[in-house]
């Protein structure tokens, strides 16, 4: 049977997003509550709508895009008026001399197909994204084409310079906008000794976007106290707080802290999005061999596993994308979580109350009353939650968490710190991924770099990474529009798996050093967190100034 053929069920199969166990819950469901199959796959969480959108692309023969990574160019947006791609649910991206590249998900809809060659006078190709997404970028950028958010922050600053007053809340707004629009994931407010810096975090990296007047400073700091119910009055000592907010219909949470600085109170702003999409550890980078192995540990019937690195490294996200593996049909699944990100249907959640003394270590045990089969610890902090962790690892239920250490190997030290006996370390943990996040090149602008095996020998490439990979393409960070100059669009993950076997949980158990512990490792086929980088170097995923960047 040719692609075009197969249901989208069968498909979703295929594609590994969906078992035969999920279909036929999902049959059932439907004869309770009658609605699409693909919609009803996601309101029991079994898929995402990126995920069906990929599976319409397969079935349609069409190149499916990820419009995170996609700027349209102005003159597509111009030719197709927004009120024709609202009512539509369309896109347009791109035009070439006689094709205009629309968005879509609605592939079979001639109608829509023969509008827009008319209104166009173009032929029109069609790729595939999730109604969803095309809904929020449509919006997101026919706001921008009539609304350029840089340029009016620009002539704002412009006039302040005069006798003009400003509207504070107006302007604070508009870089809430901005940073929302370029994806950045914190705000900095710097003053400095003549002017405030502006700077987005974006992939990982501050980048500095506008220099205010000093003297627009405190009122704009006033308006962020204001919000996130701070005391105005107090610039002496550092405060915390929080504030809501809706961009184009979507909703945000803010976290703010203030520090007194020498020159005024220094503003960090933690953006994060309520509508958090979840991804497969495909679409997070990990390699064919790494998802294979994450797969096998996260099938096992007990034992703990681990996802460490530094704040910001992505391991809540690894952690829900591997979890989405486990047959919640099947097994019960309970999370104790801080906040929680990610909703997930069969899959029983709660959120950490420290206040009515509902902690992880309180959590842990109740949980143990509730016949579980699977245990997700948003995180371990301490010696009771780590002990009561790994002690119901030992008795027969798996165990998933989070750790700050720098490395896989970086796990045993720390879990003896944390009082852990190391006989309970070996005999509990499965496996430790540790990870980091590095920046993807940008697919317009990347360029091919000519080299050789001695020149990325110097650089410091491993032998045996070059002998897997002889064959490689390397391409340079250019810089263009649609990535702000940098080179570089969107985020993935590069990691490293100390997999517990007997001889591992012997060296343990031993107290042997982690020098000795790495060194068997990497004899039986680990590659470093560094190694996996060099394949994404390799691959043409990214550059080794990104890999040295990220990891020492």
């Amino acid at each position: 049977m040719s692609q075009q053929n197969k249901p989208i069920g069968q498909l979703l199969e295929e594609l590994g997003f969906i078992t035969k166990e999920q279909i036929e819950v999902t049959l059932n469901v439907q004869k309770a509550n009658p609605k699409y199959f693909g919609e009803t796959l996601q309101d029991l969480d079994f898929v995402t709508s990126s995920e069906i959108a990929q599976a319409i692309a397969i079935q349609s023969n069409l190149e499916y895009v990820n419009l995170e990574f996609v700027v349209p160019s102005a003159e597509a947006l111009r030719l197709i008026p927004y009120n024709v791609a609202k009512a539509k649910n369309i896109l347009p991206i791109s035009i070439d001399e006689d094709t205009i590249t629309v968005a879509t998900q609605d592939v079979n809809e001639l109608s829509t197909l023969d509008y827009l060659r008319k209104i166009s006078n173009k032929n029109v190709k069609f790729v595939v994204e999730d109604k969803k997404t095309i809904a929020r970028y449509a919006e997101m950028f026919y706001y921008q084409l009539s609304n350029p958010i840089e340029e009016e922050i620009t002539a704002i600053i412009k006039s302040s310079l005069g006798d003009v007053e400003v509207n504070i809340p107006h302007l604070f707004e508009l870089f809430l906008n901005s940073a929302i629009k370029d994806h950045a994931t914190d705000i900095h407010i710097s003053p400095e000794s003549s002017v405030t810096h502006i700077s987005y975090r974006i992939d990982g990296v501050l980048q500095h976007f506008y220099a205010l007047p000093l003297k627009l400073h405190n009122q704009l700091v006033a308006r962020i106290k204001i919000l996130s119910n701070l005391d105005i009055s107090e610039q002496r000592k550092p405060q915390d707080g929080a504030f809501s907010y809706e961009f184009l219909s979507e909703p945000f949470d803010l976290r703010i802290s203030t520090l007194p600085t020498n020159h005024g109170e220094n503003v960090v702003m933690r953006l994060l999005g309520k509508n958090s999409s979840l991804f497969s550890l495909k679409q997070l980078g990990l390699t064919k061999a790494n998802i294979e192995k994450v797969e096998r540990y996260f099938s096992k019937p007990y034992g703990i596993i681990l996802i460490v690195g530094p704040t910001g490294s992505g391991k809540t996200t690894t952690l829900y994308s591997a979890l989405r593996k486990i047959d919640s049909l099947k097994k019960n699944v309970l999370t104790i979580e801080d906040p929680i990100e990610y909703k997930f249907s069969f899959i029983k959640q709660t959120q950490l109350n420290e206040k009515a003394g509902y902690n992880f270590q309180s959590a842990i045990r109740a949980f143990m009353r509730q016949d579980p089969d699977v245990m997700l610890v948003g995180e371990i902090r301490d010696h009771d939650t780590a002990e009561l962790a790994v002690r119901a690892s030992i008795t027969g239920h798996l165990v998933l968490s989070t750790l700050h250490t720098n490395d896989a190997v970086g796990t045993i030290p720390r879990l003896s710190d944390l009082g852990i006996e190391p006989y309970l370390i070996g005999s509990g943990l499965l496996a430790v991924i540790a990870q980091r996040l590095v920046r993807k090149l940008c697919d317009k602008c990347k360029v091919v770099k000519e080299t050789t095996k001695e020149e990325l020998l110097t650089l410091g490439f491993s032998e045996r990474i070059l002998e897997v990979h002889p064959e490689f393409t390397l391409y340079d960070a250019l810089g263009c529009e649609h990535c702000r100059g940098t080179g570089y669009r969107g985020r993935e993950a590069i990691i490293e798996i100390l997999e517990i076997d007997e001889d591992i949980e012997d060296l343990i158990t031993k107290r042997a050093s982690t020098q000795e512990i790495l060194l068997l490792a990497h004899q039986k086929g680990m590659y470093s967190i560094k190694e996996d980088g060099q394949i994404k170097v390799l691959e043409g995923v990214t550059t080794i100034q990104e890999i040295n960047r990220v990891v020492n």
